[in-house]
Parts: structure tokens; sequence; C-alpha cells
């Protein structure tokens, strides 16, 4: 760069992301066209003018545009959360059939979101604390759970049902039933792609996922990022690579910028 193009470039405050690439795996195009209206929310969102912090880097001696990926990650989880009705719960970790959110868990391992059921995933925890099989800490892990989530609390108290401990209560499939999606939004590591499919195909044996939105860079994007990170092309060629392996629905997303 010259000292020029680095003198614009710092005076740059907002820039174009949008969707420039898709790729659906294992039946994702089909599934989300059964929800088509959250699949277009999802890139309304997306495609949309964002604040940035204009940086330099250097990659063996060449200077070129930069952002940074924390910044811009924080931007994309802002852009979600402003998606109509949301029903988006972030930093989601899953166990033994279970989603936990609002700091409930340590997002270590987890999800960056999801959408999902909030009436069978709190049967799911009733009947871990109450049901056939139950926590030695039952009530404490429960209370927890509604203390974090005041908005579940009138149905956590109606599904509680103390008089019925040792039985579970069946999860409900009354109304439009709610996909399960879990997303990431992956700026980091190239291996990093491998540990989220193994998590996703970890969740879904017990939860039965429908998609995982997989949110990553390409084109100028890509470029601006550190170098060697999960890309749109090399997610790609992850999913053709082990198709038969990989038996989750995937709807990969590229974002760029201009």
């Amino acid at each position: 760069m010259t000292e020029q193009e680095k003198e614009n470039w710092s005076k740059i405050s907002t820039i174009n992301l949008f969707v420039a690439k898709e790729y659906f795996h294992h039946h994702a195009f089909e599934i989300l066209n059964t929800h088509k209206n959250l699949k277009d929310l999802f890139l309304l969102s997306l495609n949309n003018e964002i604040r940035i912090i204009p940086r330099v880097k250097n990659t063996k001696g060449a200077e070129s545009r930069a952002i940074k990926a924390d910044d811009l990650n924080i931007v994309i989880r802002d852009l979600l959360k402003k998606i109509p009705d949301n029903e988006i719960k972030f930093e989601v970790f899953e166990e033994n059939g279970v989603f936990y959110f609002s700091s409930e868990k340590s997002a270590i391992g987890g999800f960056d979101f999801a959408i999902l059921n909030q009436y069978n995933n709190i049967i799911a925890l009733r009947n871990l604390c109450f049901g056939n099989l139950q926590y030695a800490d039952g009530e404490t892990r429960w209370e927890k759970f509604l203390a974090k989530n005041p908005d579940l609390g009138d149905i956590g108290n109606k599904l509680k049902r103390i008089e019925e401990k040792g039985k579970n209560i069946l999860s409900s499939n009354d109304g439009i039933p709610t996909p399960l999606i879990v997303g990431e939004i992956q700026f980091g590591n190239w291996a990093l792609a491998y540990r989220d499919f193994f998590k996703v195909l970890k969740a879904d044996v017990q939860n039965s996922v429908d998609c995982l939105v997989y949110i990553v860079p390409t084109g100028n994007l890509e470029k601006m990022l550190s170098d060697g990170i999960v890309t749109f092309d090399k997610t790609k060629k992850i999913l053709d690579e082990f198709s038969k392996v990989i038996s989750v629905p995937v709807w990969l997303i590229g974002l760029d910028v201009e």
C-alpha cells in the first residue's frame, strides 16, 4: 500500500457487508426452504452496511487493508440480534440433550448461536432434573437455569410438576414445528472447522439438529483477515471430502465486503 492508500483507508468508518457465496450440504436447501422466512431474514440481516476500525496488516513485507476478526464477529452478532421477532440465543452449549444459554454454561466448546424449540428444550431439562434418571442436584440446576432465563419462568413452573417426580414428560409436536438450528461465525484458524463439525455431530446424536449455519469469509473479506483462517472454499472442500461423515445439513455462508 502507498502512504496515500493507507491514509484513505484509515478514514473509512463503514463498509458494505454482503453474502457473496452459499453452499447447501446434505438437504440443507430443502430444510431451509421449509422455513423460508427464517432463511430470508438471515440473508437480509447479513447484507448490511457495518462499522469497522480499519487496520493495516503486513504479510511477508507486503502491506494491505485489514480489519480485526473479533470486531467483525461482534458486528455480525449484533446484526443477527436485530432480526424481527428474534428467537436466536447466543453462546449456546449442549449437554445431555439440553441447550443452555445466557451464560448458564461456559461458551467454550459451544455454538455461537442457536434457534430451538424452547418448550421441548425445557422439557428435556425438566426430565434430567426430576424425571426417570435425576441429577443429584436437579433442583439447583433447574432453579439456576430459570434464574438466568426469566422469560421461561411460566413454562418452567407448569412443567416442574414435583408431584410427578421420577417420571419423564413427553415433548410436544403441536403447532408449527420450530427447527433446531445451530450456528457458528468462524474467522479463526482453519483447523477449527474440523472441531466445529465434530461438535455439531455430537449435538446431533441426542437432538437431531436440523441445520448448521456456518458463516465464514470469502473474497476481499478473507484477504482482510489473518492468514491461515477458515474460509468458504476450505470449508466447502471439507464438506465435499467428508460428505458421508458429516450427516448434519449445513448452510455454508461466505461473507464478503466492498
